[in-house]
């Protein structure tokens, strides 16, 4: 994906998501994220300035602005 503002490829650096607990959490006390989106970060100094952290929502490729 490339940074709409310089068109550096983006760096993934974390997810985001929905806290799920198990089913049965008194027997199986695991719980996980069950996954929303990615957020990307522009590397490039030149966008210190701009909006720098980018997210998408489940498999599309439709940058928005900041952290969700």
């Amino acid at each position: 994906m490339d940074c709409p503002i310089c068109s550096v490829d983006l760096s993934c650096i974390d997810y985001f998501g929905k806290v799920k607990y198990a089913e049965h959490y008194w027997i199986y006390p695991q719980s996980w994220i069950e996954k929303e989106g990615d957020i990307y970060k522009c590397n490039n100094e030149d966008c210190e300035g701009f909006q720098e952290v980018y997210h998408t929502h489940g498999n599309s490729n439709e940058l928005h602005d900041g952290h969700p």
